[in-house]
Formats: C-alpha cells, sequence, structure tokens
C-alpha cells in the first residue's frame, strides 16, 4: 500500500543517514579474529582501503633497484628478475603484508623439506617464485627456546594443496610480516608471528571516511526529491477509496515533474481546503567538504600516508605542503624498503644471483634505486656540479690516469648523461678509450720530427709517447687544456 511504501522509504531513509547504525555493527576488527575472507572482504570492498594498503606496495618496488656489478652481470641478473617476474611477486607480497601476511614460496632443487643451499643451484633452477597468503601456509613446531636465534619461528610450513599437506622447510619461504606486536599479548604462535596488519590498523578510520562519503552521496540524492505537503493525508487514507485517490495524485505530480518538466498541484478553493504544497528539499552545503576532508585526513594519519599522496591533492581550505609531504613520504618509503623489503630480498638473492648464472655472488651488491626523479633543471646543474668535481680530480693527479677514465665513463654510463656513449666507446681500442699509455720504446718523449725542409708551413710530427698520450716516465698523462707547462 502507499502508506506502507511511504513508511518503508522513510525508514529507510532514516537508517541511511543515521550515525549510529552502522557503528553499532562494526567497531574494529580485533587482529586474533582477521580470516582470510573478512581481509579480502575488507579489501575489496572499499577503494580506500585498497589505497591505504597498495600504494605503500607500489612505492617500495615502483623503481625498483640498481645493481652494483659489471655490465654483463648485471644483465644475467636483470634478465633473471624479469623471467621470474620477480618485481610484480614482491609487490603482490607487500600488498599481503599490509593484508594480514603473504610469502614467496621458492620453487627450487631438492625435496621441499629440505633446506635450499644456494652453493646447490645451478643457472636457470629457480624455477618460480609463486606468491602465497599466510591463510595459505600453517607454520609447525616453532621455535620456543629463548637463546636460539630462530625464537618464535617455525622449524617448517604447510601448505595445502591438490587435497594434501605438503611440508616445506622455511629456506625455502620468504616471509612478509607485518609489525611485530607487544610480547606477552596472549596471541597465538601463528598471530605473533605474523604480527600487525596495516588493515586493521587502519579500519575504523576508513570505515568513517566511506560512510562519510556514502551519507553525502545519500544527501545529493535527497536533495534532488520533492516535497509534497497533501492536505487531510490521514482523513484521506480512511476514506473509502481514498488510497487510490492518493496514488493517482501523487502520480500526476510525479508525471508532470518528468514528462512535462512542470509541477502539477490542486491549487486552493474554498470548498476544497488548501491544495497540495510542493517545496524542493533544501540542503546547506557549506562545509560538507571540509569535513569529508577532515575524515580523510584521519585515515591518512594512521595510514601513515600524507594526504597529497593518498588523495592527490591538498586538504580544502588548507596551503598546500606538497614538497615537504614527499620528503616525509620518501623517508618514510625508504625506512620500509630497508627494514621490511631488503631483509626479504637479501634471503632470496643469493639463490637468484646462482640461478642468473653470476660467476662470483660474493661481489655483488645493490641499493634502493631513487623513488623520484630529478627534473631537467636538476639534472643539468647535478651534471655541473658532477663535472666540475671531476675537473678538480683530474687536476690533482692523484688517480692514474687508465683509472680515472674508467671511472669518468662508468659514472657517464651509470647517469646515462650522454645516451650511446657505451656502445660508441666499445667500438674503441682499450688503448684510446681508456688512455693507456704506450711501453717506452726508447725514443725521447720531446723528440719531434720535421718532415719536408723545415720551412714555414712545414708538416710536424709529435711522437706518440709525448706526455699529452701518457710519459714514458710512467707520469699520469694530463689533459691538454689542464695548465701543465711543459717540462
Amino acid at each position: 500500500s502507499m502508506a506502507q511504501w511511504f513508511s518503508d522509504s522513510l525508514r529507510t531513509a532514516i537508517a541511511a543517514v543515521n550515525p549510529f547504525a552502522a557503528r553499532a555493527q562494526v567497531q574494529g576488527i580485533a587482529p586474533g579474529v582477521v580470516n582470510h575472507q573478512l581481509a579480502l572482504t575488507a579489501f575489496r570492498s572499499s577503494g580506500m582501503m585498497r589505497k591505504v594498503i597498495t600504494v605503500p606496495a607500489e612505492d617500495r618496488v615502483r623503481e625498483w633497484r640498481d645493481w652494483q656489478a659489471e655490465k654483463p652481470q648485471i644483465e644475467l641478473i636483470e634478465a633473471e628478475e624479469k623471467r621470474l617476474g620477480l618485481v610484480a611477486k614482491v609487490r603482490q607480497a607487500e600488498v599481503l603484508r599490509g593484508i594480514g601476511g603473504g610469502a614467496l614460496i621458492l620453487a627450487a632443487p631438492g625435496l621441499p623439506t629440505e633446506a635450499l643451499r644456494p652453493e646447490t643451484v645451478r643457472k636457470g633452477q629457480l624455477q618460480a617464485v609463486n606468491v602465497v597468503s599466510r591463510w595459505q601456509i600453517t607454520g609447525r613446531d616453532y621455535v620456543k627456546e629463548l637463546t636460539d636465534p630462530a625464537f618464535g619461528t617455525p622449524r617448517v610450513f604447510e601448505i595445502a594443496g591438490d587435497g594434501q599437506q605438503t611440508r616445506i622447510h622455511p629456506s625455502r619461504v620468504i616471509c612478509f610480516r607485518g609489525d611485530p606486536l607487544p610480547a606477552g599479548a596472549g596471541l597465538s604462535e601463528e598471530d605473533a608471528f605474523w604480527g600487525d596488519s596495516r588493515l586493521v590498523r587502519v579500519l575504523r578510520e576508513v570505515e568513517n571516511s566511506d560512510d562519510a562519503q556514502r551519507w553525502f552521496a545519500e544527501l545529493v540524492k535527497k536533495a534532488k526529491l520533492l516535497r509534497i505537503g497533501i492536505p487531510d493525508l490521514a482523513d484521506m487514507l480512511a476514506m473509502p477509496g481514498g488510497q487510490a485517490k492518493l496514488e493517482a495524485r501523487v502520480a500526476t505530480i510525479a508525471t508532470g515533474e518528468n514528462v512535462l518538466n512542470a509541477t502539477v498541484f490542486s491549487s486552493a478553493s474554498s470548498k476544497e481546503g488548501a491544495g497540495e504544497t510542493i517545496t524542493d528539499y533544501q540542503v546547506t552545503w557549506a562545509g560538507i567538504p571540509a569535513m569529508m576532508d577532515a575524515f580523510d585526513q584521519r585515515v591518512a594519519a594512521v595510514a601513515d600516508i600524507p594526504f597529497t599522496r593518498l588523495m592527490g591533492r591538498s586538504p580544502a581550505g588548507m596551503n598546500a605542503t606538497g614538497a615537504y609531504d614527499d620528503q616525509n613520504w620518501a623517508k618514510t618509503v625508504s625506512a620500509g624498503q630497508q627494514l621490511e623489503t631488503r631483509p626479504c630480498l637479501e634471503q632470496l638473492d643469493p639463490i637468484l644471483l646462482q640461478s642468473a648464472g653470476v660467476t662470483n655472488p660474493s661481489k655483488v651488491t645493490w641499493r634502493w634505486a631513487p623513488l623520484w626523479s630529478p627534473t631537467e633543471k636538476e639534472s643539468a646543474e647535478t651534471f655541473k656540479t658532477e663535472m666540475e668535481a671531476v675537473t678538480l680530480l683530474q687536476n690533482s693527479g692523484a688517480i692514474p690516469e687508465e683509472a680515472f677514465n674508467r671511472g669518468v665513463q662508468n659514472l657517464m654510463s651509470e647517469r646515462e648523461y650522454m645516451p650511446g656513449l657505451d656502445q660508441a666507446l666499445a667500438l674503441l681500442p682499450k688503448n684510446i678509450r681508456f688512455g693507456i699509455a704506450p711501453e717506452n720504446d726508447g725514443t725521447d718523449p720531446s723528440a719531434i720530427t720535421q718532415s719536408g725542409n723545415g720551412s714555414e708551413g712545414g708538416d710536424q710530427t709529435v711522437s706518440p709517447t709525448t706526455r699529452g698520450a701518457g710519459g714514458s716516465n710512467g707520469a699520469p698523462a694530463r689533459a691538454v687544456n689542464d695548465g701543465t707547462e711543459a717540462q
């Protein structure tokens, strides 16, 4: 009936804008009761939650890492990383870390229950790096001896697959865990091992932000509604045929609004009394954007992500703090890379380097690539400063010419100041490329052979053993314009 419809709609509207209804349903989730389905539901159902979890994960691996080794070795390593899809796998594991925990499973030679020793891995034998969540693997036989370096970690993992449990040695499992929880919190060994979850920490704030957005959306819908005041509504419904009459009158008004773009209502008359009163719903919008930003700022604060990074803009009504926020966020990401992501990769790298075919893995190191690229102006200023320092170093004569040239060429290659430089230098003989001094052939370095009759304009050939090409006396060669006086 119309009366029932009106009553139900009113109840629905009140429930939609009631700030106490949602709070009565969920007041946060304790770490000990988070299961796989609940965590994934919270992650997938909220765009804000997804962003809070994925932003740190993406920024940690976005620029990846720079290997410090000979170029052929670097090419082997990068090819192996690409074959395994390592960047995407680590990103996925970092997302799982934020949700509750994840791990990389190394598919390598040997029985799964045996320890994986890097020296036993040959080129190409790291078959795959697979990602699992903490709910897909279970730790068994946790170390309880306080003096054991492995205290609090399992001696073996179990993973379900094909209807059976497979036992895996911890050396084949790289765990991406959350922040450690306080000791003596009364949690299970499993929950204590995996630690705190970013999702649990920000859940309530994200709920508040999502609720504010939802209530505002409901308010926008409500602002379009007409307010129809029907005189003697109760008496009309009590009369025979009153419900049909009410429905017809409301239908007429709705038709006028939607089809005729006009409001049709009964005007007042002495016989019928006052007609319908039709008004638009009035909403005061002032202050609503600032209130919504306040909820989002709380999310950013608890998630430890700058508002400008999380939302892509500065808060409404506040001064922009983008540059300052970028600096703080770079420090936060770098701390996460060093304290959480790097230990996981260092567990993987000995296996990775062996599988890549690197000849001397112990000599290979790496560092995180810069998170943000400099502007063209900044790059030009850096290049100028570096070249001035290089010139001063060259003039000092402290470094032999060949070693100096190798270092400068490597610097230019790493900075990529001159595209194609490596290929161009590779075409040159080594004695020309690196300025290697020729062996002493007994000639006078200062000798100049005159061709022709010695008259003006005659050809002059400078001996290849002059000081400019690296003296035979072992002195380091100098640039032509380095200001060195002839001796």
